[in-house]
């Protein structure tokens, strides 16, 4: 068997940026129109679980290879959790916000994880494209607190640096785990779902039944296909075939593919200090996973 190819990886990063992106402008629309964060979480896992349910029972729950730390990390990082702060974070702020502080900054997370539980030193080249990317992140935050601060899109933001992090821990997990893609996929989804669904129908209040049919029928595929599935799986499939670092590169893309159809779906235009941290996140990502890594000490 020889090594995984490296170009189906760089096809499989594209998918990802392009799911990614389309997901964030969808959640957007979703949780600012008929639907609320508890319903579009629900969707995504609800329906991606009985998908890959039949993975997990053919596969099973794989505890023994992945263990109990990790397999928990796994479920949070990408399970409800990390859905909900993102989606809760939509209501305050734009889509082209989710795509540059949650997905831009999880390789930056990434980095950060890999240092700090395996040793990991960070070359110049890395330390200054992580110093591009608070620039960006200070551009678009403080684009919130000083011209949008009523609209409380700095708590918006503030939740997608959170979810960032927490699907950092996913990946750092994963990688380690040595399950294949549609393994993880199937776990963190089927886990999640069954977590959820009771809270989701006893304890919340479910707007799936009152909501317009075609808005449901885009969501059930947007989050319960569309991202939960495809995109858990391309992203997974990217990480084995590339690796960490550069497999995360690919979500720098995301930003500006956000923009893009936010300004056409939405009409969310970012103004110029948003546009410059969009830029700048882009440009450092860029910078720390296309550098060398220093060896552990």
């Amino acid at each position: 068997m020889g090594e995984p190819s490296a170009t189906s990886g760089v096809l499989c990063g594209l998918a990802v940026a392009l799911i990614w992106s389309g997901w964030s402008v969808a959640t957007r629309y979703a949780v600012t129109t008929s639907l609320g964060p508890y319903d579009v979480t629900f969707l995504r896992f609800g329906v991606s679980g009985l998908l890959l349910w039949p993975i997990l029972v053919r596969k099973g729950l794989g505890i023994q290879q992945i263990g109990i730390p990790r397999l928990v990390v796994m479920v949070l990082g990408a399970g409800v959790p990390f859905m909900l702060l993102g989606s809760v974070g939509m209501q305050f702020a734009p889509a082209s916000h989710v795509a540059t502080l949650m997905i831009g900054m999880m390789p930056i997370w990434v980095a950060v994880l890999s240092e700090v539980l395996f040793h990991e030193r960070f070359t110049r080249k890395q330390l200054g494209g992580m110093g591009v990317v608070i620039a960006g992140v200070l551009c678009i935050g403080g684009y919130s607190l000083i011209a949008n601060r009523a609209a409380g899109e700095w708590r918006g933001d503030f939740l997608f640096l959170l979810a960032g992090l927490f699907f950092a821990g996913f990946t750092v997990a994963q990688r380690r785990s040595g399950i294949s893609p549609w393994h993880a996929t199937a776990i963190v989804n089927c886990f999640s779902a069954l977590l959820f669904a009771p809270i989701y129908f006893l304890c919340l209040n479910p707007n799936i039944f009152s909501a317009p049919a075609a808005a449901l029928a885009f969501q059930v595929v947007a989050q319960g296909v569309a991202v939960a599935i495809l995109g858990m799986f391309f992203y997974t499939e990217a990480v084995r075939r590339l690796g960490g670092p550069r497999a995360a590169i690919f979500g720098a893309l995301a930003p500006a593919f956000a923009a893009l159809i936010g300004i056409v779906v939405l009409g969310e235009i970012p103004g110029w200090m948003t546009s410059a941290g969009i830029a700048l996140v882009m440009a450092g990502v860029g910078l720390v996973v296309t550098a060398g890594r220093v060896k552990p000490v």
